[in-house]
């Protein structure tokens, strides 16, 4: 249970368009050797009004939102891409006859197979949750339902709040226990106290979709009905406790640290020897909660409501769990579309079932599943010549340092150490994680997915007490995304994002450095943004800029803030301060990217290609990264929940301030991307 994990953006599965013969290789097309596609433009706009518009404008003319997706754009189509390698891995696997039980065919090709058997699914129906459902139905006191509330936490469910084990944000060689805020089926506490019109919408869909799944449970649809609002009251009673997510980037807020016996003084409520009994711990001592004000609303909560109010909201979380959600029959995963995707994200039409059992069991077995990936699709050359990439990022971030003028020498020497201790993740694990204890039995469906779910809550809860793994992943191999982890200090570049538009070994260093090279720039850049600048090189959380940089340093981010608070999308403001980490690494990125690329054209000068300077092809490879069409509620719902910027304004919010951009497309006074001086946030 990390406390913050940095990723590049929340990338959604997508239907197949674009197919691509092997990471980092040939194009299956041979289209992508460096020359800019004009197609995809849409050249009746300046580049310096409009610079998003202007470089994909054709493109999401002619790329619509496919029906089974909320959102399509270069990270949906890259994703794409994997998602059919994987089918292809997976169904060899399910043909293997010769498979030994253990071993990883047999995992993944039990697992995928029984997720694809929508004859069984829908024989079986509800029964292979009923003996769950029983468990909740024989709660009869305060000490059966906390070792219930328990129990289920094991299986995956939030029910309560939420528990794990990560590291110790000040002293990061330790694991310890962590506690923080859950049981919201909604995505975050707005959703439960806002008024506006789609609000009332949605909490109108939820008791509707709750409704239905009671119903589907053997209640009948009065009595479904008043537990589904009942459930509704309760959770909202919850969210009055909890943080907003722009409240949770406040480390420090989030960080209170207490001995286990602090704990149960503060909550003397909640049952904490059937916890520890449940989990099969004797002790714990050092806990980290992370939001106190909940944990006491909760204790306060678990009395003031009756038993039966609590075994409906473990009821329906059982059911909206991942394990369960879509592991049943055709009718339950019905309805959890029509809300979880057609109200919440907008998406017309599910994907079809192979397409949701291939991202089931990657998400399920993804270091399994990516070992057979690394061996069928990966190219080892093009480790090497990522690597080489980050290593030129590093000593141009260094530079870069070195040169600012409102840093103080003390505080340029412990970032420029900081970036010397960065541990590089690249592609794939050099140790692969071990599943022996994990068994998919293919009996049902959902009875492998809550063996999963046990797997995973036991390899976390093993850590406590043990020294942290720092070999560890956080992503598979085959994923379509990059972090950075601010306790490890390190970064995480899957085999999965090496492919256009993000990288092409057959085109050209501006290319490939407005996109690959802004990736890493961008995980880098998080190690010095609001959150990850108060961890040091080895992880720890601690002060160390002077006051005199931190007060200059925030102010900076104070006018990215303002900056990406002026962006609307269908009538909503982004909201600066959540997204800005993810804001200051976009702008830091592109910046340290920019560099590193000069001085490779210093030595390897490249020339106008189809009309464009190599430095225009840098930014024209930055923005086709981040080209995009979202759905209306899709896009609501990020603006509300995700950390990250629209993809749109991650390409105009840092241009507009990036001296560079204005050189190479002649941006002038009176354009539209135009800002004074003044107004502009150059931090590297």
């Amino acid at each position: 249970m990390k406390k913050v994990n940095y990723t590049l953006a929340l990338a959604a599965a997508g239907a197949s368009i674009v197919l691509i013969s092997w990471i980092g290789g040939q194009p299956a097309d041979d289209k992508h050797k460096g020359e800019v596609d004009l197609a995809d433009f849409n050249t009746t706009v300046k580049p310096s009004n409009d610079f998003y518009e202007y470089v994909n404008g054709g493109w999401m003319k002619n790329n619509p939102i496919p029906a089974s997706e909320a959102r399509w754009g270069s990270f949906n189509i890259a994703n794409d891409t994997d998602v059919t390698r994987v089918h292809n891995i997976l169904n060899a696997a399910v043909a293997d006859k010769n498979k030994a039980a253990g071993s990883i065919p047999q995992k993944v090709g039990d697992f995928y197979a029984e997720a694809l058997d929508s004859n069984k699914l829908n024989k079986d129906g509800i029964a292979p949750v009923k003996a769950e459902l029983d468990k909740i139905n024989n709660v009869k006191d305060s000490k059966t339902m906390w070792g219930e509330v328990t129990h289920l936490m094991k299986l995956g469910s939030r029910t309560m709040f939420s528990f794990g084990v990560g590291q110790d944000d000040k002293i990061s060689t330790k694991e310890v226990s962590r506690f923080e805020q859950g049981g919201l089926l909604l995505p975050g506490k707005e959703y439960y106290t806002d008024t506006t019109a789609r609000m009332r919408m949605i909490r109108k869909k939820f008791v509707e979709y709750q409704t239905a799944i009671f119903q589907q449970i053997g209640e009948t649809p009065d009595a479904a009905k008043k537990d589904a609002e009942s459930n509704l009251a309760l959770e909202t009673e919850m969210a009055s406790g909890a943080m907003t997510l722009t409240e949770t980037r406040n480390v420090h807020a989030t960080y209170n640290k207490m001995t286990f016996e602090e704990l149960k003084k503060m909550t003397p409520d909640i049952d904490w020897a059937v916890f520890l009994d449940t989990l099969g711990l004797k002790n714990i001592d050092t806990v980290i909660v992370g939001q106190t004000k909940f944990m006491q609303s909760i204790n306060a909560l678990s009395k003031s409501h009756s038993i039966d109010e609590w075994k409906n909201h473990m009821r329906i979380h059982l059911m909206a769990s991942g394990a369960v959600r879509y592991s049943l029959s055709d009718t339950l995963t019905a309805i959890n579309f029509a809300f979880w995707s057609k109200t919440m994200t907008g998406t017309k039409v599910m994907k079809p079932r192979w397409k949701r059992s291939v991202e089931a069991t990657n998400a399920a077995m993804g270091e399994l599943v990516g070992q057979l990936y690394v061996a069928k699709y990966f190219s080892p050359e093009t480790k090497e010549r990522v690597h080489k990439m980050v290593v030129n990022m590093i000593e141009a971030y260094k530079e870069r340092i070195t040169n600012v003028t409102w840093m103080s020498p003390e505080t340029k020497k412990i970032a420029i150490g900081k970036l010397d201790k960065i541990t590089l993740k690249l592609c794939y694990p050099d140790k692969w994680r071990d599943y022996s204890t994990l068994q998919i039995k293919g009996d049902a469906y959902v009875s492998d997915a809550f063996r999963v779910s046990l797997y995973r809550f036991n390899y976390n809860l093993n850590k406590l007490g043990k020294p942290v793994d720092r070999s560890e992943w956080g992503m598979s191999p085959q994923t379509v995304n990059a972090y950075y982890e601010p306790t490890l200090n390190e970064i995480c570049f899957p085999a999965g994002i090496l492919q256009f538009p993000f990288f092409d070994a057959n085109r050209d260093d501006a290319m490939n450095y407005g996109g690959i090279g802004v990736v890493i720039g961008h995980e880098l850049t998080h190690g010095f943004d609001d959150q990850g600048c108060q961890y040091d090189g080895d992880g720890n959380m601690r002060k160390w800029w002077t006051d005199a940089d931190s007060v200059h340093y925030f102010s900076k981010l104070g006018l990215v803030i303002k900056q990406f608070d002026g962006f609307v999308v269908d009538s909503v403001h982004v909201k600066g301060a959540l997204t800005i980490g993810e804001n200051t690494a976009d702008l830091g990125g592109l910046t340290i990217a920019y560099a590193a690329l000069k001085k490779e054209l210093k030595t390897n000068p490249e020339p106008v290609v189809d009309g464009f300077t190599a430095e225009q092809r840098f930014f024209i490879g930055f923005a086709q990264v981040w080209r995009q069409n979202v759905r209306p509620a899709y896009s609501r719902q990020a603006v509300n929940t995700d950390p990250h910027a629209p993809g749109r304004f991650r390409v105009l919010g840092p241009l507009a301030n990036m001296n560079e951009f204005y050189t190479a497309f002649s941006v002038k006074q009176g354009d539209a991307m135009y800002r004074p001086d003044s107004l502009r946030a150059v931090i590297w």
